[in-house]
């Protein structure tokens, strides 16, 4: 079994047609590598926008391409098509899923349909190198995930689509294990592309029916006692706040509960802040601490 790393790079602009704003891919690129991570083939294309005909000015600084570059590059239907044959049989993986989401709003303009034609099974290698590193919920840059493992990136054009991709393959190379990859493979049917489009959100209305009062409650981190509640739940930073005292331990401190919706149910994330000075800022960052999960 092969696998194929892809990568894009889009110009968002404001399409007239559908009356909002779309990321238009601009390159696709991608390696192949075989089961041992062996680099065994690579692709690249320019795509010619046809949507925003000029690169943002952000655009051109990350990826140091021009408008020029693009001006014989190919329609979007016949880069998919050469990228389908590229990819014929083989697992499809990225960095994340955000590449999926721009594929889906480009299918969705050329074609009238957001399935991505080559897409049948799917990884993604953010996800696995989170879970491998023990990075938790924080969410691992491309550069960020290289730059922990030592693996050199100077000799590549990063923001580039084949750069990226060659990026993404050493990192999955360092860090591949069959088995335990195995679970990320995802089949690419209905249910996918409804978890893949589902949007999270967090919840931080107290009067919000699928928040339960009775959870409202922390543990001491000593003794491992109900805490007690002064003054109630605040909402802030899209969490609830709260004063807490542990009466057996005779302890002050702060705590955090955070509500997030997600396409399997409810989430519900408890964490002790030990330091007073914390601010509802920082800790609505700081994941590392949680006691528990609901």
């Amino acid at each position: 079994m092969d696998f194929v790393i892809f990568d894009l790079e889009w110009n968002s602009g404001y399409c007239k047609k559908t009356k909002k704003f779309i990321n238009e891919i601009i390159e696709l690129g991608a390696v192949k590598v075989n089961e041992q991570m062996e680099t065994i083939g690579q692709f690249s294309i320019f795509i010619r926008p046809e949507i925003t005909k000029r690169l943002n000015s952000k655009v051109k600084e990350l990826t140091q391409l021009t408008n020029e570059d693009l001006i014989h590059g190919a329609t979007f239907n016949y880069a998919i098509s050469k990228f389908r044959k590229f990819t014929d049989g083989c697992v499809i993986m990225s960095w994340s899923t955000s590449d999926l989401s721009a594929l889906e709003a480009n299918c969705e303009y050329y074609n009238r349909s957001p399935k991505i034609p080559f897409l049948k099974r799917y990884a993604d290698v953010q996800a696995y190198c989170q879970d491998v590193i023990g990075s938790g919920k924080n969410q691992l840059a491309l550069q960020t995930a290289a730059d922990m493992l030592d693996i050199r990136s100077d000799d590549v054009p990063l923001h580039r689509a084949v750069g990226d991709s060659i990026l993404t393959a050493r990192i999955l190379k360092k860090l591949y294990d069959a088995e335990r990859f195995a679970k990320y493979i995802r089949i690419v049917d209905d249910e996918f592309y409804a978890r893949l489009n589902f949007h999270s959100t967090y919840i931080y209305d107290i009067n919000n029916p699928l928040i339960n009062n009775d959870d409202m409650f922390i543990l001491c981190d000593v003794c491992s006692s109900k805490c007690e509640v002064k003054n109630g739940w605040k909402s802030r930073n899209k969490s609830f706040y709260a004063d807490l005292y542990c009466p057996v331990c005779d302890k002050k401190m702060k705590g955090r509960i955070q509500y997030k919706l997600c396409y399997d149910g409810l989430s519900v994330t408890k964490r002790l802040i030990q330091n007073t000075e914390e601010t509802p800022e920082d800790a609505a960052e700081d994941t590392e601490s949680d006691t528990g999960e609901i």
